[in-house]
């Protein structure tokens, strides 16, 4: 399976018009109802003000030119300046008010499908890049806004120009109306044609536009890899193939449309011809004045540029329903909100639970039946601190990812004080269980937004919170303090200076469980100790899961559980644990072996 047919939301139908889709759309626009229904109002205004220009043309020359009536050519030329100045006007504050209703519908759109997404659980993000979902929020909103913004009101407008064009051509001379109504056939077939080849290529084009910002987004999130093992042309390759791939699906749709447009003028050259030739003969006859002929060439005319502008708008409008599916398919992804209506959780409270933890028999896998986590049962009291140790892949972080219904567990019940915690409201949840993760997720911004995160709070009760867990070096340290400028995902800071914020974080959110993953990885020793010392004070009186590597940060624990490929093998304390001389003291023995040589 290529990568990029393994999203669910790139799969869409074939179907030139989808009628669910378009109700979607059209719910947007009614929660405007007042300007739309003016919008309509000006198009109904301005294309009767367009129907009466070529009757008065030819009224003119019946009436006026032919019996040199000086007069009334005179008021028929004032009429005409009038009615095309007023209905500039008209045009004017409708494009206006078309705008204004396109950039609210782009706004509503993009703020429903952004709080959509943040309510995605995280395995969605597992499976889709960044850059797919981007190009939903951006090229795709931007494509609809486009849509509303100089499509569908401008297209009711070419409509009602067409029917009052027809209506006006039978009033005129019902045989030259059903001549020009027979070259209608042509334009049918034409749209037909070309019409789903359109789409689909047209489809093609978004979905590459979304590798191209996935393949970009990454480049630009790994480039510190990249120049490191001097990759730079290897990726500027890849980027350039998928570049020349979308760049080919372009020249097929402009193709596509080069033939369409001609067609369409060959197809109004044709009805003009016909209307002119039997026109003339009709008139040499007697059968027909001249200026109703002038007239009705002149509503012949004009009856093709509606039609060229809808097919101008085609294009939009193939756009827009292409980037409506994506982006409603995206947001028919099951959130975790829909979860939890169709799993009633209780809303619970930081002050309803003391901190006891219970797995019993839990199963988990991230995908299918390849399960990461099996039959694990372990008891943990409240204030107990437990350790979690075992070689890389045992399950150490996936009991931290299903603690925090990150993920949602197979078979088995976890218990949380007296609940089970697939039966506890997600949000509270997640204020009693905190966690510190060795992927410390920095927000550009100010210091006192990331370890604040935006909560309304003040200096002093930030400044205090870090001095009792002691980590005011840090704050000393870092130039500007409180109001020092982060940079994206904290490129600025060190090692240290990250850990420091998600502990800060953590003091401030007070849960009544603390799950520390690989907190103090990758630390310089001085940083190491001024952590360790801060972690001591978080812990305290609180439940504790610690994940580590290294067992020096362990020996403290209350108890320790070791994992091996999914499952529990060992419990107990690190004497206990020794004694058995079981995985955990082979471990041990390594890591031992590993502090001589680093000392040595």
């Amino acid at each position: 399976m290529k990568q990029e047919e393994f999203f669910s939301e790139d799969i869409l139908s074939g179907k030139l018009y989808n009628r669910t889709v378009v109700k979607k759309l059209l719910s947007y626009v009614m929660r405007y109802k007042v300007s739309g229904l003016l919008s309509v109002l000006m198009v109904i205004a301005t294309t009767v003000l367009f129907l009466m220009g070529p009757y008065l043309f030819g009224y003119a020359i019946d009436h006026g030119i032919t019996k040199g009536d000086k007069s009334l050519i005179y008021k028929i030329a004032l009429s005409l300046l009038a009615i095309q100045t007023l209905r500039l006007i008209l045009i004017v504050v409708q494009s206006y008010n078309i705008q204004a209703i396109g950039q609210k519908v782009m706004l509503d759109m993009r703020m429903e499908l952004f709080r959509h997404v943040q309510s995605l659980p995280v395995s969605f993000f597992d499976k889709n890049p960044v850059g797919r979902i981007v190009t939903r929020l951006t090229n795709d909103i931007g494509a609809i806004g486009e849509l509303f913004s100089a499509g569908v009101i401008v297209v009711i407008g070419d409509i009602c120009i067409i029917i009052g064009i027809f209506v006006a051509m039978f009033m005129l001379n019902v045989q030259l109306a059903f001549i020009t109504l027979g070259v209608f056939p042509i334009i049918v077939i034409i749209a037909v044609l070309f019409g789903n080849r359109m789409k689909n290529s047209f489809r093609e084009i978004r979905r590459k536009l979304a590798r191209i910002n996935s393949s970009m987004n990454e480049n630009i999130t790994g480039m510190k890899v990249i120049q490191l093992f001097n990759k730079e042309q290897k990726f500027y390759d890849k980027f350039n193939e998928i570049n020349n791939d979308y760049l080919k699906e372009q020249v097929k749709y402009i193709r596509y449309f080069a033939v369409f447009q001609p067609m369409i003028n060959m197809v109004s050259a044709l009805a003009i011809g016909l209307v002119l030739w039997y026109g003339a003969v009709r008139h040499m006859h007697g059968f027909l004045t001249l200026g109703v002929l002038v007239a009705f060439l002149a509503y012949v005319h004009d009856l093709f540029e509606p039609i060229r502008d809808i097919v101008e708008k085609y294009n939009i409008f193939q756009g827009a329903m292409v980037s409506a599916e994506r982006i409603f398919g995206l947001m028919k992804e099951p959130s975790e909100v829909d979860y939890i209506i169709s799993n009633p959780a209780r809303e619970v409270f930081k002050n309803d639970f003391k901190g006891e933890i219970r797995f019993e028999n839990v199963w988990f896998a991230y995908n299918g039946d390849d399960y990461v986590l099996k039959d694990i049962s372990f008891h943990i009291e409240p204030g107990q601190s437990v350790a979690l140790v075992g070689v890389t892949g045992s399950g150490k972080t996936s009991i931290a990812s299903v603690l925090t219904r990150l993920y949602e567990i197979q078979k088995g019940t976890i218990w949380f004080d007296t609940y089970d915690i697939q039966k506890i409201e997600k949000v509270g949840l997640r204020y009693v269980i905190g966690l510190v993760s060795q992927d410390i997720f920095l927000f550009a911004g100010t210091l006192r937004d990331n370890i604040t995160l935006f909560k309304p709070s003040p200096d002093s009760q930030v400044l205090g919170k870090i001095e009792t867990i002691g980590l005011m070096p840090f704050i000393e340290r870092i130039p500007g303090g409180l109001d020092a400028e982060i940079a994206e995902r904290g490129a600025n800071l060190s090692v240290g200076e990250r850990q420091f914020i998600s502990l800060s974080r953590i003091i401030l959110y007070d849960p009544r469980v603390i799950i520390l993953d690989e907190a103090t990885s990758s630390m310089d020793p001085i940083s190491e100790v001024l952590i360790q010392d801060a972690i001591q004070r978080v812990i305290k009186e609180r439940t504790t899961i610690i994940i580590a590597h290294r067992l020096s940060t362990i020996l403290h624990c209350d108890k320790i559980i070791v994992l091996n490929k999914g499952m529990k093998v060992e419990e107990g304390t690190h004497e206990e644990l020794l004694r058995i001389g079981g995985l955990y003291s082979k471990l041990y023995r390594v890591y031992m072996k590993e502090e001589l040589i680093v000392h040595a």
